[in-house]
């Protein structure tokens, strides 16, 4: 049987499988010298950080990519407790080109295409998580970014002017609602989370005291708030701010026991005194920094301030986002990051 089976492969069959190898071989042979001598390459007219890179291979376009983002490697900053309020100041997250996803691109890219670099996000070992008992009163400073906690409670006159405003300027705030205040005002509400805006807590009782409420009275406050919050607006609330800023220990416990963080403020507008547009913008102007939260509420002062201040922060470089925003740990300037 093996005799045989051998018998029939030899001449003309034999003769014919040599022929297609050999053919084989030669075709393995030319398409290896072509690559070789014809790399893949980058087309023309894609540019890099606005370098043209067209007719480059992957080795020579890492060493343009490794050239120009020297020096672009960011450490990672961990959260830390200020020690003078006791606040977390937040983290902020390290970056790292990363070159070869760089590369990918580019050579992925159509012409006629700038690809910017694209980088790797390096994790903080200390996070803002790591603190859940603590308040914050700032986000990190090394954030060109503000915040606007606008606490509402009574206002409503004066509520609409205000997201006018916001919307007109592009600004972003985050509302600290008042449980009671969303029930009695369920329109209101859904419209401020409707236009984009940022839901937080403020409680369910601007009549309850959080100084002298035990920790089960500040519980039961904060859950009928974020529950008031969800049946209005489909959301729960990651923040908390008590009334007049009445911070304890139980209050503390009490939102960590809701999920909730318990935020406060860098620099109060005090806008519910009427002291003057002019005084407003010029006391936040010279207070506010990178990771400020601005507190304010809604007057017949706040919608004029916010139009004046907001195109003055962005002046100084500052930029309104929500609060989330600004808490998040990715870097402001990573263009693009590598998932």
């Amino acid at each position: 049987m093996g005799y045989s089976g051998f018998h029939a492969l030899s001449g003309k069959k034999v003769f014919t499988l040599l022929f297609i190898a050999a053919l084989v071989l030669a075709g393995i042979h030319s398409y290896t010298r072509y690559f070789v001598r014809n790399p893949r390459v980058i087309s023309r007219n894609v540019y890099f950080a606005g370098k043209e890179m067209g007719g480059f291979t992957a080795a020579e376009a890492k060493i343009v990519i490794e050239r120009l983002t020297e020096g672009k490697r960011m450490e990672p900053v961990n959260a830390t407790i200020d020690p003078e309020t006791q606040g977390v100041i937040p983290e902020i997250n390290g970056m790292e080109p990363d070159v070869e996803e760089t590369i990918a691109r580019l050579m992925q890219a159509r012409p006629q295409t700038n690809i910017e670099p694209v980088f790797l996000e390096i994790p903080a070992t200390v996070t803002l998580e790591s603190f859940p008992d603590h308040p914050v009163y700032q986000g990190n400073p090394a954030k060109p970014q503000i915040t606007f906690l606008i606490n509402v409670a009574w206002g409503n006159e004066y509520l609409q002017e205000m997201l006018a405003v916001l919307q007109e300027a592009d600004a972003q705030a985050t509302f600290f609602l008042v449980g009671r205040w969303v029930r009695e005002n369920k329109d209101m509400a859904k419209l401020i989370y409707e236009q984009g805006y940022e839901i937080a807590s403020h409680g369910d009782s601007d009549a309850l005291s959080m100084a002298q409420a035990t920790k089960e009275e500040a519980v039961a406050d904060i859950r009928r708030a974020s529950d008031t919050i969800y049946e209005v607006c489909g959301i729960r609330p990651a923040y908390f701010s008590p009334h007049r800023g009445e911070l304890s220990d139980r209050v503390l416990a009490a939102a960590a026991a809701e999920d909730a963080r318990v935020v406060m403020w860098t620099v109060d507008t005090v806008d519910w005194m009427l002291p003057g547009v002019d005084y407003m913008v010029d006391k936040i102007l010279d207070q506010a920094k990178g990771g400020s939260l601005i507190l304010m509420h809604p007057t017949e002062q706040t919608a004029q301030f916010l139009r004046q201040v907001i195109p003055k922060l962005r002046k100084s470089g500052y930029e309104p986002v929500t609060l989330s925003t600004l808490l998040c740990p990715t870097p402001v300037n990573m263009d693009v990051i590598s998932q």
